[in-house]
């Protein structure tokens, strides 16, 4: 089972059994459940057999897919806050409902004229999200076996995405302890205690080495100004990257391009 990252957000209609892990936890998968991929949790899919007639249905789409006007209905569902389960099992009249709307949103899909066909499925996608919600039953997420080993290693998958950064389209946005527990649906003080336990550093150590790393590409192979490179890593003021970079490498931003 290799966990990765969505390179979209998916919903999914699984008509199959199997295993869906999202960081330290998992739950079983039974035909009749929706569950959600969002482009910042990493998670995994195991079936537990290949003989099932009917896999289920999937619709991937981009964050622009998602109009402005979209995001107040979508923050209060597991599409977007990932402190929600992430799988919803589906009563039966739940379940023929969602299934319909699936299969309707395929036919327009691969139907050949355009016309309103975003809208359709902007429409669609609305509610097959609110049914699953409405007609949901509730069954508990189980603990990984070696969590804490698994925490680890999406907590390090989840610091590498992060880079290389291409600025000025991107920045730094995660570069705390709790800004990675949360998108890991975990408290920060379990994150920490089970980094130190596996690597024996502080999350905090971790985040700032591959920070420095980060800096020094930056510095030597760009030609971003100092204050441009110390806005691209989260740092407001450049005094503060530059105390930053001489504590972790006893030199300043000058030094490091210079070399």
């Amino acid at each position: 089972m290799v966990f990765s990252y969505a390179d979209y957000f998916i919903v999914s209609l699984f008509l199959e059994r199997g295993k869906l892990s999202y960081a330290d936890k998992w739950i079983e998968v039974t035909p009749g459940t929706v569950a959600f991929a969002n482009p910042a949790l990493p998670s995994a899919w195991e079936p537990f057999s290949d003989e099932a007639e009917e896999k289920g249905f999937s619709i991937m789409f981009s964050n622009e897919f998602i109009r402005k006007d979209e995001w107040f209905f979508l923050l209060s569902t597991p599409l977007l806050d990932l402190t929600r389960n992430q799988a919803i099992y589906l009563n039966k009249e739940a379940l023929e409902i969602v299934k319909s709307l699936f299969q309707r949103m395929q036919e327009i899909s691969m139907a050949d004229e355009d016309g309103m066909k975003d809208e359709l499925i902007h429409s669609l996608l609305h509610l097959i999200i609110y049914e699953a919600m409405r007609g949901k039953e509730e069954r508990p997420y189980k603990v990984q076996h070696n969590a804490a080993q698994r925490t680890v290693e999406l907590f390090l998958l989840l610091l590498d995405r992060q880079f290389p950064i291409n600025y000025p389209q991107e920045k730094l946005e995660m570069r705390s302890a709790a800004d990675y527990a949360q998108q890991l649906s975990i408290h920060v003080n379990h994150l920490n205690r089970v980094v130190k336990q596996v690597t024996g550093k502080t999350t905090t150590d971790i985040i700032a080495s591959r920070l420095v790393k980060e800096a020094i590409r930056l510095l030597q192979e760009t030609q971003l100004n100092i204050a441009e490179v110390a806005y691209a890593l989260g740092f407001e003021e450049q005094a503060s990257f530059t105390g930053f970079l001489k504590k972790k490498t006893g030199k300043v931003p000058k030094e490091v391009r210079g070399k």
